[in-house]
């Protein structure tokens, strides 16, 4: 096992119970964390991608109403999912738990971005993001596309789906951990464009609490396992 995948098996012990057998296997690599969890974290991670692509503007304000509610609904999704075929009403598969995890990690990322855009930028636009319903079906085309490609299973992306869903797992805690810094208000609404010198200090706090929130996680995890 090479340093890096030492690193990542170690992160994803820290947020995942790692049950080879709900895990997705993309050729003969198991991914680093089961199967729900790729869909939380790979779906927080693309729609990153997505909606700093789609929403150049800095559109800062909340998606319309049928589309929060819809969001709610792919949040839902993986609750009851998890919670339903727990109590055996009914069978579930890896190819559903990913699925009903990518997107809750997809609206969960939704939500979030609008309020980075707010509290980072010296001047965002009152705009709400996903204002023009063809943005939303251009969207969701886009999360389906990703979704299908990964329950294909193609064996030669088995490395880039393994490490994808490290990154993502490293990213969605820097990327909600940056929001919340940027709530302070010293932090506050200082920069004119994304990449900007006002990032650096806010980021490197982020990653610091990242970094011991996943330290605390992985001894937690190591803890209960004794039990």
């Amino acid at each position: 096992m090479t340093l890096i995948n030492f690193l990542i098996e170690t992160i994803g012990f820290s947020v995942c119970h790692q049950l080879s057998s709900r895990s997705l296997t993309v050729g003969n690599i198991i991914l680093p964390v089961c199967s729900r969890c790729s869909g939380i974290y790979t779906g927080f991670f693309i729609t990153t991608i997505i909606l700093f692509i789609m929403f150049r503007k800095k559109e800062n304000d909340l998606p319309p109403l049928y589309i929060l509610i819809i969001f709610a609904l792919f949040f839902l999704s993986t609750i009851v999912d998890g919670i339903a075929s727990n109590f055996g009403l009914y069978n579930t598969n890896n190819n559903l738990r990913f699925i009903t995890g990518f997107l809750c990690g997809s609206s969960i990322m939704s939500i979030i971005y609008p309020i980075f855009t707010f509290q980072y930028y010296k001047e965002s636009k009152k705009e709400k993001i996903f204002k023009k319903p063809h943005k939303f079906i251009i969207y969701i085309l886009i999360l389906m596309v990703f979704i299908t490609i990964t329950l294909l299973r193609f064996n030669f992306l088995g490395y880039f789906y393994y490490y994808l869903a490290g990154a993502s797992i490293l990213f969605t805690f820097y990327f909600i951990n940056l929001v919340m810094v940027l709530l302070i208000p010293i932090f506050s609404q200082r920069a004119s464009r994304l990449a900007s010198k006002y990032l650096i200090l806010p980021s490197i706090i982020a990653i610091a609490l990242s970094l011991l929130e996943l330290f605390v996680s992985f001894w937690f995890h190591k803890f209960i396992n004794h039990f």
